[in-house]
Formats: C-alpha cells, structure tokens, sequence
C-alpha cells in the first residue's frame, strides 16, 4: 500500500510539474498538429488551432490569407522579416494566444480590439514604438510580455489601464518614459517587471496596485521610491537589483508580507542594511 501511495504521489508531482512547465504556445489549444508554414496551414483551415512560423519569410501573397484561419488559437511568427501584420489579422477571432519575435514590426492595428479571445500576447525583438489605444478592448488578456524593444521609446497608452482582467506585465530592455496615468487601474494585477526601462522614478499611484504580489524594478535609474509603494500589502517579493538607491524609507516596515527583498547592486551602507534588516525580520534581505 505504501508502495502504491508513494508511486500515485510522484506521478501526481510529475505531471503537476509538467503542466507548470508547459509552453504557452501549447496551453490555450487543443492537443494536435501544430503547422509550420501558411501554405500548409491554407489547405486545411477548419482544423488549424496552432501555427508556429519561425524563421522563414512569408510570401506577401498568402499573408493576407491568415484571417481565413478562424480556428487559430496560438500563433507565433518569430524571423519572418514582417513589417506589418495584415489587416485580416483581425479575423483571428479565437486567437488566444499571440507572439511575434524577431520581426520589423513597428505597430499593431487598431483592429487588435476584434480578438476578445486574446489571452497572453508576448512582443520580442520588435521595434514597436507604442500600443493601440484600442488594446483596452482585450477585456481577456491576463498576460503580457514585451521584451528587447528597438523603438526609441514605448508607449504605453493612457488606457492601458483598463485591461481588467490584466495578471502579469513583463517589460524588460524597452524605453519607457513614463507610465500612463491610468496605470494604477490593473486591480487584477499580481506580477509587475519593469527591468531595464530607464525609469527614474515611479509614480506615487503604484501603491493603489492592492494585488501586487512580484514586484521586480531591476536596473534602471531610480534614486527613490515613492512612500506609497509600501501601501501594498500583498508584496512578497520586492526586487530594486542595480539602481541608484542609498536609502529606504522606514515605512518599509509596513510590508508585512514581504519574503524577500533583493537590495543587490545599490549603493546602501552595511549599518542601513542592519537597519532594513530589522525592519522587516521575516524577510530575506540580499546585498
């Protein structure tokens, strides 16, 4: 019997860890064939739910022909020399999950508003320089990640807020110059990373994220935080690694539920550390 239990319980671990590690391309569709070129895929258009294209250019004639794939759940297009997506891209109205890499593209439509379906959107080695007012219509989107951004600057629009249901933001390596006023609305969010963004401060509103559980705001410029950022409650993990930071206010002590607090790269004097160290005695501080 124990033998029996001590087998149900590593097949149980295993596949609870593969479902943890499962591709995200692969999460939002139905088990199947996943096609690797539009050509393929356009003979067989009821029956495509995933289309990973990566590393092949595609035929400017086809290309508007994408919209014809209205069973599209995940679609990834990484090095296919992509300036634009077509205006069919709208067309894709179960598309759930959506990443474009390595390409040109320096703007989304408008019409990215049509997919309500959208889930998870990840933006990688583009040079987008901001999003669409109309992305505050993906009322289902819970992820998104932006990373390596060759824009001069992003921008973020003043209705960026109004992603409801928004969970996870990942911003790494991508200018920002300012957060949008609006910004403070993700009531929904649990995990914030703006790594690498060239923020000199963050704005006072961020302590109205009640939600946030990962808070990660590594390298970039910051001399301060705002006070209000120890308002939020729920933080277990607070990462502020190789900034301009000398000093943290005492109100720290406030973060009752921090785990962990990664110092690692400032500019903070052992007797503050002790200080900190103090403050929060449950958390693990790193220097």
């Amino acid at each position: 019997m124990r033998k029996f239990l001590l087998l149900l319980f590593i097949c149980v671990s295993v596949s609870l860890s593969a479902q943890e590690e499962q591709d995200p391309f692969d999460k939002y569709s139905p088990p199947g064939m996943t096609y690797t070129n539009l050509k393929d895929a356009l003979k067989d258009v009821k029956n495509v739910y995933k289309l990973k294209i990566e590393y092949q250019p595609i035929d400017p004639k086809l290309l508007p022909k994408l919209g014809k794939l209205t069973q599209l759940t995940s679609l990834q297009l990484s090095g296919n020399s992509l300036t634009e997506l077509p205006p069919e891209f709208k067309d894709l109205s179960n598309l759930t999950y959506f990443c474009c890499k390595a390409n040109n593209i320096t703007a989304l439509p408008k019409e990215i508003s049509n997919l309500q379906q959208l889930t998870e959107m990840h933006l990688i080695n583009l040079k987008i320089d901001s999003l669409p007012f109309e992305i505050a219509f993906l009322g289902r989107l819970r992820n998104i990640e932006i990373q390596n951004n060759q824009a001069d600057t992003l921008n973020l629009p003043n209705s960026f807020g109004y992603l409801s249901n928004l969970n996870e933001l990942l911003i790494f390596n991508s200018k920002l110059d300012t957060l949008p006023a609006s910004f403070s609305e993700l009531k929904k969010l649990k995990s914030l990373t703006l790594g690498k963004c060239g923020l000199k401060k963050m704005p006072a509103t961020i302590g109205k994220l009640s939600t946030l559980e990962q808070l990660v705001l590594d390298n970039n410029e910051l001399t301060e935080l705002p006070k209000s950022i120890f308002r939020l409650k729920n933080l277990k993990y607070l990462s502020l690694k190789s900034n301009k930071l000398s000093n943290i206010n005492d109100a720290v002590s406030l973060l009752k539920n921090l785990e962990v607090l990664d110092l690692r790269g400032n500019t903070f004097t052992p007797y503050q550390i002790e200080i900190v160290k103090i403050l929060l005695p449950k958390c693990r501080v790193l220097y």
